[in-house]
C-alpha cells in the first residue's frame, strides 16, 4: 500500500503525535509499504519543508507546514503533494487542539475534504473533548460541545472508511455520537535502549547531591515520572501508601521526574519537595536523550501515571513504560466520565491501581517483565485495520 500521514506537527521530540506517526510509518515502511508524512499545523517551523525521514535503506517523504501561513496555501501545498503521492490510503492522526488553540475544528471540514477527496480515509482520535467528566465546569462542558459538534460534523463530511482510537473510553464517548471506532492501542515513543543501564541513574543522582554509594539495589526503591504534571493530579494517597510500604520493609525512596512536566508539573513538583523531602528522595533530571530514559525506565523498580486510569490507554507516557516491561502505578481516579461510568479497570498485568491493595503489593515488589517494543505487533494491528472488509475491527 502507498500511505498518506496527515497530522498537525512533525517536531522531534516536541509533539507526541507527531513522534507517534513518524514510528508508525517507518515501521509501516519496513513492513513493505510506502509512506509520506503532511504536518498541516506545525507551529514549530515559518516555512514550509520538504525533507525526508530516512528509515533503513529508504525514505519517507516529509512535508511540513507552518501554522502561520494561511489555510488556502497550506491547502493547495497538501493537495498538491497528495496528487503526486497518489495513495491508496490517507491516515488522519486527529487531536483538535493540534490544529486549532481552542481544539475546535468546526471549519477545517473543507480543508480535510480537499486534502483527502476520492481516496480511502482513516482516522485515528488520539483526543477527543472537554467536559465529559461529571466534575466538569460549566466553561470545559460548553467547550466539550463545540469539539463534540465539530468532531461529527467531520466525521459526517469527510465518511471515513476506518476508524480508531486508542481507549474504551474514547470509544464510548464516539459511540455516544452514533461513530463506531476500533480499539488500536498505543506503542511507547521512547525506544528500547541496549546502553549499560545500571550507569545513567548512579550519575543523575550523584549530580543531584546523592552519593553513588548510597544507590543498592537492596537498599532503594525508585519511582519514575516521565512527562507532564497535571493540576487534577494529587499526592495523596499514593505518598502516603509508598511511605507505609518502604517502612516496613525498612528501604528508602527516591523518586525522579524525567522530562518535561510543564509549568504546572513544576509547582507541583515543588510542593512534593516542600511536603515530603523528609521522607522521600526527590530527585528532577529534565530532559534527558531517549537512550537514558530508556535507561531509567529499565533500572526503575515502577513508574506513576498522571492519567485517569479510565484513560490510560492514551498515555504515550504509559506506553513508553509498557514497553520496558516497567509496572505503572495508575494514581489517578478522577475522572468519571458521563457515558461509561462502569468502565472496567485495565487487565495488563503491569498497571496497578492506587487502591487498598496497592501496599500489599509493593510489599510482596511490583514484577516486572522483560522490556518488549510493541511498535511491530501494533503496526501490523493497523495495517490489517485498513485491509479489513469491514468499517471498524
Amino acid at each position: 500500500m502507498r500511505l498518506l500521514f496527515l497530522n498537525s506537527s512533525l517536531e522531534p521530540g516536541r509533539d507526541g503525535v507527531g513522534d507517534y506517526v513518524r514510528l508508525l510509518a517507518g515501521e509501516c515502511q519496513r513492513y513493505g509499504h510506502s509512506c509520506a508524512i503532511i504536518a498541516l499545523h506545525d507551529r514549530h517551523i515559518t516555512v514550509p519543508d520538504e525533507s525526508v525521514l530516512n528509515v533503513g535503506t529508504g525514505k519517507i517523504p516529509l512535508l511540513r507546514l507552518p501554522a502561520a501561513s494561511a489555510w488556502p496555501e497550506r491547502m493547495g501545498r497538501a493537495v498538491a503533494f497528495r496528487s503526486w503521492w497518489q495513495p491508496d490510503w490517507i491516515s488522519l492522526q486527529f487531536v483538535s487542539y493540534g490544529f486549532n488553540d481552542k481544539g475546535v475544528v468546526l471549519n477545517l471540514k473543507s480543508v480535510f475534504q480537499a486534502i483527502t477527496a476520492d481516496c480511502p480515509l482513516h482516522i485515528m482520535f488520539h483526543e477527543l473533548w472537554l467536559g465529559e467528566d461529571k466534575s466538569s465546569p460549566f466553561r470545559h462542558r460548553l467547550i466539550g460541545g463545540f469539539q463534540r459538534h465539530g468532531i461529527r460534523r467531520l466525521v459526517a463530511g469527510l465518511k471515513p472508511q476506518r476508524l480508531s482510537t486508542s481507549n474504551p473510553a474514547y470509544a464510548a464517548m464516539l459511540r455516544s455520537i452514533e461513530i463506531e471506532a476500533a480499539i488500536l492501542p498505543l506503542f511507547g515513543n521512547i525506544p528500547i535502549s541496549t546502553m549499560d543501564s545500571t550507569e545513567p541513574l548512579p550519575t543523575l543522582l550523584a549530580d543531584a547531591g546523592i552519593p553513588r554509594e548510597g544507590v543498592g539495589r537492596n537498599q532503594w526503591w525508585l519511582g519514575l515520572f516521565f512527562g507532564g504534571l497535571y493540576s487534577e493530579w494529587k499526592a495523596e494517597p499514593l505518598m502516603s501508601t509508598l511511605l507505609r510500604a518502604v517502612q516496613q520493609i525498612h528501604k528508602r525512596i527516591c523518586l525522579v521526574l524525567a522530562g518535561r512536566p510543564g509549568a504546572e508539573g513544576e509547582a507541583i513538583w515543588e510542593t512534593l519537595q516542600r511536603d515530603y523531602r523528609r521522607n522521600i528522595v526527590l530527585v528532577k533530571v529534565g530532559e534527558q536523550p531517549a537512550e537514558t530514559i530508556s535507561a531509567l525506565m529499565q533500572i526503575a523498580d515502577f513508574g506513576i501515571s498522571a492519567s485517569p486510569w479510565q484513560l490510560i490507554g492514551k498515555s504515550g507516557t504509559a506506553a513508553a513504560m509498557l514497553d520496558h516491561g516497567l509496572p505503572v502505578i495508575l494514581s489517578r481516579d478522577d475522572f468519571q466520565p458521563r457515558i461509561a461510568p462502569e468502565l472496567p479497570p485495565s487487565t495488563d498485568p503491569l498497571f496497578h491501581l492506587c487502591d487498598a491493595s496497592l501496599e500489599s503489593k509493593l510489599l510482596v515488589g511490583l514484577r516486572k517483565s522483560p522490556p518488549r517494543s510493541r511498535l511491530g505487533e501494533i503496526t501490523a494491528q493497523f495495517c490489517r485495520l485498513l485491509e479489513s472488509p469491514r468499517v471498524t475491527a
